[in-house]
């Protein structure tokens, strides 16, 4: 064997070796990357924006019934440690009895808790029900626990015969009771024949 073919066989082997050390750093990196994801092994922290998602559809189903579904243009998932998921452009369909959507809810800016799957719109929130009547507000917050709308600042609530406004409304879906508790103005118009 001559000098050039042992330099051959020679190069040969380190490279054999670097290319087998650098494919179990890169499996070892893997696999502590996907301990840390599961069970937070490492703490290493995950940056802002780390899951970026446009024109998404949400579905959240309680004891089996779709309840409520979100559309947004975009979606941002920040923080595993917050739980909150941020949306922009959305409108929420909120499902009655029927199986059919019961409230439209729509708005600027939203957030949904992925660990309680509550929903905060804000931003112009325009909450619209089947029959046409409709609810004006800054801000409003659904809680999928209870299945209950709250408005904590000002709000008009706009029906067919009649104009309600004033401050802090809470409104039960499933009982399809709402009250506001202060400032409230009531304007009935155009009575039924």
């Amino acid at each position: 064997m001559g000098l050039k073919a042992v330099n051959r066989l020679f190069f040969k082997n380190m490279a054999l070796i670097f290319g087998v050390l650098f494919l179990s750093a890169l499996g070892l990196f893997l696999i502590l990357h996907y301990i840390n994801v599961k069970r937070r092994f490492l703490n290493l922290s995950i940056p802002a924006g780390y899951i970026s998602l446009k024109e998404i559809d949400y579905k959240f189903f309680k004891g089996g019934i779709l309840t409520y579904e979100i559309f947004s243009k975009s979606l941002n998932y920040s923080s595993p440690k917050k739980d909150i998921i941020k949306l922009n452009g959305v409108k929420t369909y909120i499902y009655g009895k029927n199986k059919k959507p019961a409230y439209i809810i729509t708005g600027k800016y939203g957030r949904l808790n992925a660990a309680s799957k509550n929903v905060t719109v804000s931003g112009g929130v325009i909450i619209r029900d089947i029959k046409g009547q409709y609810v004006k507000a800054k801000l409003m917050y659904y809680s999928a626990k209870d299945d209950k709308i709250t408005v904590p600042g000002y709000t008009k609530i706009k029906g067919k015969n009649y104009y309600v406004s004033g401050s802090g409304l809470v409104f039960y879906i499933k009982k399809m009771i709402f009250i506001l508790h202060k400032d409230v103005h009531f304007i009935s118009y155009g009575g039924s024949k």
